[in-house]
């Protein structure tokens, strides 16, 4: 697809996923037709077309032949991979990818509690960058902070880079949440 092509593309989807949220569809509502999208959004019927096929592809709406495009029930958790499908695209930095990658981490392990347990957890599998991190975000409670996490990760693991961290780095973390004075 051509960069302009490209950019004009997910700028049609953009504007059909802000009409359906200020229209307040919810799945099962139907949309507007073709022809009603293109005049409100301003863009040809094929541009329309075009993102409602994208759209029907990652199970956001349902074309029924005849009888119109329908929004579908979705999994709420569902739009952070589709988001992150429009996020990360192919002139997105792996400096970016990490640095988000961190940061999440970061904030990560300012919310998990520091147990005695838990830093036994790190601590067993401290030589091990990717279980490590693991075992830090699956302490936490908060599922949709998980889900992020596991989507700008799967990103970081398509970089086939080294670690994230060094085991340096790891003991670090581990020291610093000794300091906190852990309940027992």
């Amino acid at each position: 697809m051509h960069e302009k092509h490209a950019s004009s593309f997910h700028e049609n989807i953009a504007k059909i996923r802000r009409l359906i949220v200020h229209s307040s569809l919810v799945p099962g509502d139907r949309l507007p037709s073709e022809r009603e999208l293109a005049e409100t959004l301003s863009i040809s019927r094929a541009s329309v077309r075009e993102a409602l096929r994208a759209l029907s592809f990652l199970g956001i709406v349902e074309t029924r032949h005849g009888g119109g495009t329908f929004l579908c029930e979705q999994d709420r958790h569902r739009y952070i991979e589709i988001l992150s499908e429009f996020i990360v695209t192919k002139q997105t930095k792996a400096s970016d990818i990490t640095d988000m990658l961190r940061l999440l981490e970061r904030m990560a392990f300012s919310e998990v509690e520091p147990t005695l347990q838990r830093v036994m957890e790190l601590e067993a599998v401290v030589e091990d960058d990717r279980q490590f991190r693991q075992r830090l975000i699956f302490g936490l409670k908060n599922e949709l902070f998980v889900r992020i996490w596991s989507e700008v990760n799967r990103f970081f693991d398509g970089l086939e880079s080294d670690d994230l961290y060094t085991l340096e780095e790891r003991k670090r973390l581990i020291e610093a949440w000794r300091g906190m004075g852990m309940p027992e």
